[in-house]
């Protein structure tokens, strides 16, 4: 496809996606009407109200005569409050239809709730008690944990399992989307690690080029920060059509920047069936986009010195590394967020077109190494990555790289068998 072409195509699913969600001014506008339900049930309690009273108080005057200015003042009282009574029903009706109109346009939201072990409490539950009413349905989709035996995305034991129980998930999604209503818009809530976020992203985008997904904020506390956000407060986004603004414009203070460490890598593998890899050069592609140290890396801004010695220690339980200890580069791409330590919302489709064009920038010219994938990265970006990646445009997504994840309870790095490359779509059961 030629650029013009692409562009063609970005601004006719751009105009489709703006035309099923209606003018840009009304639907912000009016999404207050599905927060404050209690204003329509006043309005409806006060109509109800009101007309009784006039009706109560009709025979009262019925029965005196014009004449009389008691009966004259009573009636001028009543017709008063019968326009304020049908004023009410008349607005009450409009809020009703318009909040209608915004739960159709917002359409289905997907929750998917996959937390591992080793996170911190998340509160998403008091956040989907109010999510809910944003949306004409909300639809919880089974996790693995759900459909059979406990998981919770074991960094240990059961890390040889992550691209099986991610192509369950997937699939899960796919059955409930199968018989939803083609015709509303299809939004996710989702918390995940950023690895089975990008899997999960990548798969499910591959799998259906008309998938149109809205990613929804949601409230985070991880590595990247934390985030608190209400339902309804900002519109969601879509990855993978339109071409975002460039961050170095968007945000100057945050534009990318590119950083090369060497460091000597040394693995542990886990269980004994994990094969080991031999013959490949090992790099090491690392998604920072804010402070926070990772590995052997300190806090953005205090970098080690260059004649320091780093080391990696990773346990691998995709036997995608040597068997020996050897020397590996950290190829470090850097987005700082703004003063706050967080990304303004209507970054995030900016932050993740610079992730994906990396990338598929550096797996070119690492081309036959064996790519693992580092990250320090929001809920949204991760997802957004793996929808981008998964989009037929994105011809140079790497065949295959593996996460690199982050092991609470023991502080290291873990390589869970989890391809995030394309290789995973053509072949699923294959590492």
């Amino acid at each position: 496809m030629s650029p013009s072409e692409r562009t063609a195509a970005m601004e006719v699913v751009s105009l489709s996606a703006r035309g099923r969600r209606g003018p840009d001014w009304l639907h912000p506008g009016w999404s207050w009407t599905v927060g404050q339900v209690w204003v329509i049930t006043a309005l409806s309690a006060s109509v109800t109200l009101i007309l009784g009273a006039v009706l109560g108080a009709l025979p009262a005057v019925f029965a005196g005569s014009w004449r009389d200015s008691q009966t004259r003042d009573q009636t001028w009282v009543l017709i008063g409050f019968t326009v304020a009574g049908l004023s009410a029903a008349v607005t009450a009706m409009v809020l009703y239809r318009k909040r209608r109109w915004v739960l159709q346009k917002n359409g289905t939201v997907y929750v998917v709730r996959e937390l591992a072990s080793d996170w911190d409490r998340q509160d998403e539950e008091a956040f989907l008690d109010s999510a809910g009413r944003y949306f004409a349905r909300v639809i919880k989709v089974p996790g693995p944990g759900q459909l059979g035996w406990p998981w919770d995305w074991p960094l240990g034991p059961g890390a040889q399992q992550w691209d099986g129980k991610v192509d369950e998930l997937a699939h899960a999604f796919q059955a409930l989307r199968s018989v939803d209503d083609p015709g509303t818009p299809n939004g996710i809530l989702m918390w995940a690690s950023w690895a089975v976020a990008v899997a999960f992203g990548l798969r499910v985008s591959a799998a259906d080029r008309d998938l149109m997904l809205d990613v929804w904020q949601r409230p985070s506390h991880g590595r990247a920060g934390d985030v608190e956000t209400v339902i309804g407060t900002q519109r969601p986004h879509q990855f993978g059509y339109a071409e975002p603004v460039p961050l170095a414009e968007l945000l100057p203070d945050s534009a990318p920047r590119e950083f090369t460490w060497r460091a000597r890598l040394t693995a542990t593998y886990q269980g004994p069936g994990v094969p080991c890899a031999a013959g490949r050069r090992v790099s090491v592609l690392l998604l920072r986009l804010g402070r926070q140290r990772w590995g052997p890396l300190p806090e953005a801004g205090t970098e080690p010195q260059r004649a320091q010695a780093l080391h990696l220690d990773v346990s691998d339980a995709a036997g995608v590394t040597p068997g020996r200890s050897t020397r590996v580069t950290i190829h470090e791409l850097r987005c700082l967020p703004p003063p706050g330590d967080q990304f303004p919302w209507h970054a995030i489709p900016s932050l993740t077109a610079a992730a994906t064009d990396w990338i598929e920038r550096k797996s070119a010219e690492l081309a036959g190494h064996t790519l693992l994938l580092g990250a320090i990265i929001p809920p949204e970006t991760a997802l957004g990555l793996g929808i981008s990646a998964g989009r037929a445009k994105r011809t140079q997504w790497p065949q295959d790289m593996w996460p690199l994840a982050y092991h609470t309870a023991t502080d290291s790095l873990v390589v869970p068998h989890l391809n995030l490359g394309t290789a995973a779509l053509r072949d699923p059961e294959a590492g």
